[in-house]
């Protein structure tokens, strides 16, 4: 399991509640197990869900306003293994996920209409999501994937040398102010339209870590630079969501330098 992704998080709490069901009670009321072709019936229902488990379960990141959403269209798959409605499917999953899952990382779960499954992210999930990041050790260079051009190679590295910059910055602000006596103080966490934006580059980017194509990680990390240069643009090191905005460039570095290292097996240049 890709460890500092979301989704993959989502996908094994979905996963376990699945297996925890009891499939021969659900699969037809009244069943005689005893009579050859029903028993066989009824492994053929268990197999085929085990198989479904061992795949990637559907899920997919939407955009909303101020929240991170992820919806399922899982009970479509085991409506046609199970021969249930996918709404009577939808409530039982979410009531399983409900009391299966310790420290779930949604704030709210819900089966909506034509039986998708809804997960609404809460505030604490990203948090624990944005330390995952945080202890994320730097990958050895590979050989490089294909060759990439000197633009955008240097746009990558022009983006990983912002972050660095932005946070020396910061910290010299914030070492100032402590001298000074002036607590900087907890800000709140309010979400501004380009961070929200910057977090969904990165959710994007770990979710879909070991199935991106070269062009869609390419496309990616070069969107998560735009929204990098975005956030610095209308954040100064000074202001008072500068803390809020710090807490997301040092996992956007690392990012940064996992890709360019890593995936595209490029050096990091330290300087400019």
């Amino acid at each position: 399991m890709t460890w500092f992704s979301l989704k993959r998080t989502l996908q094994s709490d979905v996963t376990s509640s699945i297996e925890v069901l009891n499939h021969t009670d659900q699969y037809e009321s009244g069943l005689n197990l005893h009579k050859p072709l029903r028993y066989s019936t009824v492994l053929l229902s268990i197999s085929k869900t085990t198989h479904l488990c061992h795949q990637n379960i559907p899920l997919k990141k939407v955009r909303r306003h101020e929240t991170v959403t992820y919806i399922s269209a899982i009970s479509h798959k085991l409506g046609k293994i199970w021969h249930q409605p996918v709404g009577k499917i939808a409530s039982t999953l979410v009531t399983v996920l409900e009391a299966q899952t310790t420290r779930p990382v949604w704030a709210d779960i819900r089966s909506c209409d034509r039986g998708w499954i809804e997960f609404i992210i809460s505030q604490s999930g990203i948090e624990r999501w944005r330390q995952r990041l945080l202890q994320w050790e730097a990958s050895r260079m590979g050989q490089p994937l294909s060759p990439m051009s000197a633009d955008v190679l240097w746009q990558l590295q022009s983006g990983y040398e912002l972050c660095c910059r932005w946070q020396a910055n910061y910290r010299t602000v914030r070492n100032t102010a402590l001298q000074s006596s002036i607590e900087p103080g907890l800000i709140p966490f309010q979400v501004s339209a380009p961070l929200q934006n910057l977090i969904h580059c990165l959710l994007d980017i770990c979710d879909y870590w070991d199935s991106a194509s070269l062009p869609q990680r390419l496309r990616q990390a070069r969107q998560l630079v735009l929204a990098l240069e975005t956030c610095t643009g209308v954040t100064s090191p000074c202001s008072p969501t500068a803390e809020t905005l710090s807490s997301w460039i040092e996992p956007a570095g690392i990012v940064l330098e996992q890709l360019i290292c890593g995936q595209f097996g490029y050096p990091i240049a330290k300087r400019f």
